[in-house]
């Protein structure tokens, strides 16, 4: 079992969206994915999907309240995918986020004792999960450093503005320690026009990556491309929000399910190969 840990330096950066169109992808391919919403501060994954009628937060699991098993919900078969797609929602309350943000350390190596069981009982049966992917809260936070403590690869989603650029690149540097060698980073919403130019985008990728060498010496962060604007997207997302404010919820449009064809998913499935390898 392979798994990835997508983290950002702030929010609304897209990594919610990546996450879910990632694990798509892969089990349309035929592969086991487990889906984990550890973005405890903004949990999103919910509004991807329809879920089962009951739900069991992973939050639970991870205090010792539910069992695993309860907190799974297995959609593979909801979404037509050939694969299997077990996916655990985070509790949205306002109370469930206020204490999240006042964790002690106490609560988060207990969180963390819950989460390395977790991936050890998925790699077994009943599961024997692929691919563990983790959609984790902004910033340092004691629940994304647990996340990032059981994971092997760590991307970092980044959106081209000079907050989170500078934001992102001091987030990396003070994770030296824990990052080690796995880091990755995938910069989002780039206008088209920009992607279509080779030069430029080789000129800004060179000015990224000597703004994280200067902060971090000799270690190398990987620059792993770039995901383009879509402007249909906005206008779906706008018209999915005032459906859910009409009181008919629907669920966000996922690309990989919805567009297979569309640049984004073509992205995806070439940002899937680089990370996991050719034979995923």
């Amino acid at each position: 079992m392979k798994s990835l840990a997508i983290l950002s330096h702030k929010g609304g950066v897209g990594k919610t969206s990546l996450a879910v169109n990632l694990a798509i992808h892969l089990a349309a391919e035929g592969k086991n994915i487990c889906l984990i919403d550890s973005d405890f501060h903004g949990p999103s994954i919910l509004t991807f999907f329809t879920p089962k009628s009951e739900i069991h937060w992973i939050n639970s699991f991870l205090t010792g309240d539910s069992s695993l098993e309860e907190c799974l919900q297995d959609l593979s078969n909801d979404l037509a995918l050939s694969g299997k797609l077990l996916v655990a929602f985070a509790d949205p309350t306002p109370e469930s986020i206020q204490n999240v943000i006042r964790l002690d350390q106490n609560t988060s190596m207990k969180m963390l004792h819950y989460l390395m069981k977790m991936k050890s009982m998925l790699r077994e049966e009943p599961y024997s999960i692929d691919y563990l992917i983790l959609d984790c809260s902004p910033g340092t936070g004691f629940s994304t450093i647990n996340v990032m403590v059981i994971t092997e690869i760590i991307l970092f989603m980044v959106k081209v503005t000079n907050a989170d650029i500078i934001g992102t690149s001091h987030m990396i540097e003070g994770l030296h320690k824990q990052l080690k060698s796995r880091t990755k980073i995938i910069a989002n919403q780039i206008p088209s026009d920009f992607l279509n130019d080779q030069i430029r985008k080789e000129h800004f990728q060179k000015l990224i990556e000597n703004l994280l060498k200067k902060d971090l010496g000799d270690k190398t962060v990987d620059f792993m491309g770039w995901i383009p604007n879509d402007l249909d997207l906005y206008k779906t997302e706008f018209e999915t929000a005032i459906k859910t404010l009409e009181g008919n919820p629907t669920r966000r449009m996922i690309h990989t399910l919805d567009k297979p064809d569309h640049i984004i998913s073509k992205i995806i499935k070439e940002l899937a190969n680089n990370l996991f390898g050719d034979n995923n």
